[in-house]
């Protein structure tokens, strides 16, 4: 994952969690950390690649649920 400018860089763990170095959290708790704020909303601060360019992760969220509607969820 990456901010909109490609200034970090995060993965993705196998729980979930994202990580930079050292420090592990919620999508939102790592997007605030490396902007030296109290909070940030990591569903629009994370992107991923996506056809050449950088789509926000909640694209991700709004297709899950989207399908889970879809299913009767």
């Amino acid at each position: 994952l990456y901010d909109a400018k490609k200034r970090w860089a995060a993965k993705v763990r196998a729980d979930g969690t994202v990580a930079i170095g050292d420090s592990a959290g919620s999508i939102h708790k790592i997007g605030a950390e490396v902007q030296g704020l109290d909070a940030c909303n990591g569903w629009t601060f994370w992107h991923y690649e996506r056809s050449g360019g950088l789509t926000p992760i909640d694209e991700l969220r709004r297709i899950a649920r989207l399908g889970m509607e879809r299913a009767g969820a």
